[in-house]
């Protein structure tokens, strides 16, 4: 499992990790960005939603699933904030409107 922060960015097509840059490249311009720039890019961090069969709230107050119609999973936390405890029930509502949205996305898609 890879454990690199960033932001996850839902589109009509696509469900976008964009991983947080370090180093020199690092600012917040520089991230707000890269991270426009980078939803029309492909690779294994943009899942096309056409490939999600589900995506489901797991035990633990952050943690999402999404199954994939290759048979794996791929899993998110979705913090509220990103300092703080990674397993706070104050992640809940946050991750939930993420499983919602996505899963109106899918639904949508496939109409």
């Amino acid at each position: 499992m890879v454990r690199t922060p960033g932001r996850l960015v839902l589109t009509d097509q696509r469900l976008a990790f964009k991983p947080m840059m370090f180093g020199e490249n690092a600012g917040p311009f520089k991230i707000a960005f890269g991270l426009t720039n980078a939803v029309s890019g492909l690779d294994d961090h943009y899942l096309a939603l056409v490939d999600i069969t589900g995506v489901e709230a797991m035990n633990g107050s952050a943690l999402m699933a999404v199954h994939l119609q290759t048979g794996g999973t791929r899993h998110y936390l979705v913090l509220r904030r990103r300092i703080g405890p990674v397993f706070s029930q104050k992640h809940a509502p946050y991750r939930d409107n993420a499983v919602q949205r996505i899963s109106a996305a899918i639904d949508a898609l496939r109409k």
